[in-house]
């Protein structure tokens, strides 16, 4: 059952899905829609999840379940992998793909190669304040309070030591 997002427990089970560009207000709004209607009907073991999805800064979908009343399992987790494929099959857009971090600089979500970081590091390109996502966290209360971290907060802490 679809449940608002900031309604949810602060314990709730999260995933951040990044895109690989930005999204325009139609596909918005078919994201949305087909979200709703996908946590609508989603379950586990035949028992509805309590669930939300989001658009933040029309670049992530950020799919969560509150698992107070039922858990996601396996198979409920395979669901909505498949939902979120088929969002990258309709749009033309990738959603799986780890291989790109996402920086938020100027109020512009900006993608960085993951093979480039420690040489834009290096280079001062990426400073030790530019915020970066942590698409990494699981659930919403590490949502909350640690998606957008400093990068010399994040695992790229390394770099920035190394410098010194």
């Amino acid at each position: 059952m679809y449940t608002n997002f900031n309604d949810l427990d602060k314990n709730s089970r999260l995933w951040v899905y990044q895109s690989d560009r930005a999204f325009n207000n139609d596909e918005k709004q078919f994201i949305l829609q087909n979200g709703k209607a996908f946590v609508e009907s989603w379950t586990a073991h035949n028992k509805a999840l309590n669930a939300s999805i989001e658009i933040k800064y029309d670049q992530f979908i950020v799919l969560a379940v509150d698992e107070t009343k039922a858990s996601a399992t396996g198979c409920s987790i395979d669901k909505s992998v498949h939902f979120i494929k088929a969002l990258e099959n309709e749009l033309k857009i990738n959603l799986l793909d780890k291989s790109k971090i996402a920086f938020l600089k100027n109020d512009e979500v900006i993608l960085e190669s993951l093979s480039t970081i420690k040489s834009k590091v290096e280079s001062e390109d990426i400073l030790p304040e530019l915020l970066t996502f942590n698409n990494m966290v699981s659930n919403k209360s590490d949502f909350d309070s640690n998606w957008l971290i400093p990068a010399s907060e994040s695992w790229m802490g390394r770099f920035f030591k190394a410098k010194v």
